[in-house]
């Protein structure tokens, strides 16, 4: 069971619309080539359908275009582990920074006595982070969960 095709759309002069509708047949058509669960595809059409029943509407069109968008890398990542391409390394460059870097710079600033090296912590945890997170990436590209699409 395959997924709908968007409806093609004529959307001169907004490229933020084209943008948004090329991302989402790619999205599609990578998705197309996995294996997918009929529970999932019917999921996933449904989302399909309610978008291309959408009127031309720029301001309903750009909100229905990032919602679909969003359920679909939802149910991607949920239901069957895809994920996009450098979906780790984003995900833990922010928690290196939160988790690991706040911490370790306020106890540089305890230990130093000077805000300055508050920024230490920052740039180990981003680090770590960065590292941590492109090495899961590795591991779903090698285990073939990596979608060929990168989130912007």
């Amino acid at each position: 069971m395959d997924l709908q095709s968007l409806k093609n759309r004529s959307l001169p002069g907004n490229n933020s619309l084209v943008k948004e509708n090329k991302f989402l047949g790619e999205l599609i058509h990578e998705l197309n080539y996995r294996e997918l669960p009929p529970e999932v595809v019917v999921v996933m059409n449904t989302e399909i359908d309610r978008l291309n029943t959408l009127a031309d509407d720029h301001n309903r069109l750009r909100a229905g275009m990032r919602a679909v968008k969003r359920k679909l890398l939802k149910s991607a990542l949920d239901d069957l582990e895809l994920v996009p391409k450098n979906y780790y390394r984003n995900m833990w460059l922010a928690l290196g920074m939160s988790v690991i870097g706040l911490p370790l710079g306020a106890l540089f600033y305890v230990l130093q006595d000077n805000y300055s090296f508050t920024s230490f912590g920052f740039l180990i945890g981003m680090v770590l982070g960065l590292a941590i997170g492109t090495e899961m990436d590795k591991r779903a590209l090698e285990d073939n969960r990596q979608l060929k699409l990168e989130i912007n």
